[in-house]
C-alpha cells in the first residue's frame, strides 16, 4: 500500500471507528428495567413509603437527587421537594413519585417508585445518556 492509500484509509476509518465506540457505549450504558419483587437500587418492594423516603434520602451517590410527584394532567400539576424524612407528609397521599438522581428536571436519569396500599410495589429505573428524537 502506498502513502496516501495508509492516509486516506486512516482519514476514513477513525471518524467511524469513533462513531462507532461513541453508539456502543450509549447502548451499553442505557438502563430501562422494572422490578416488582425483591429489590434493587436500594429500595425494597413493601417497604412503606416513610422507609423509601429514608432509602432516598441515604443515595449517597447522588446529591442532588429530588423527588418529583405529578399529582394532575395538567403540566403545571406537579411538585419537586428535597428527599429528607421531614417532608413525608407532602408524600403521603401521593402514589408515584419520580426519583431524579441528578438534580431538578434532569429526566433522564431517573428511578420510578409506585406503591399500592402504602408500599412500594414496583421500581422502575431508567437512565439514557442521549436524547431520543
Amino acid at each position: 500500500m502506498r502513502l496516501w492509500q495508509k492516509t486516506l484509509a486512516t482519514v476514513v476509518l477513525i471518524p467511524i471507528l469513533v462513531v462507532a465506540g461513541y453508539i456502543t457505549y450509549l447502548w451499553a450504558t442505557y438502563i430501562d428495567e422494572s422490578v416488582a419483587s425483591g429489590s434493587a437500587y436500594g429500595f425494597t418492594i413493601g417497604a412503606s413509603k416513610q422507609e423509601t423516603l429514608d432509602a432516598i434520602s441515604r443515595l449517597t451517590n447522588h446529591p442532588h437527587a429530588v423527588v418529583d410527584v405529578t399529582y394532575g394532567l395538567r403540566a403545571g400539576d406537579h411538585f419537586t421537594i428535597a428527599p429528607v424524612p421531614v417532608q413525608i407528609g407532602q408524600l403521603q397521599m401521593h402514589d408515584r413519585w419520580d426519583v431524579y438522581l441528578d438534580g431538578d428536571g434532569k429526566f433522564f436519569n431517573s428511578v420510578r417508585l409506585t406503591f399500592r396500599d402504602g408500599h412500594l410495589a414496583e421500581i422502575y429505573r431508567h437512565r439514557q445518556y442521549f436524547e431520543l428524537p
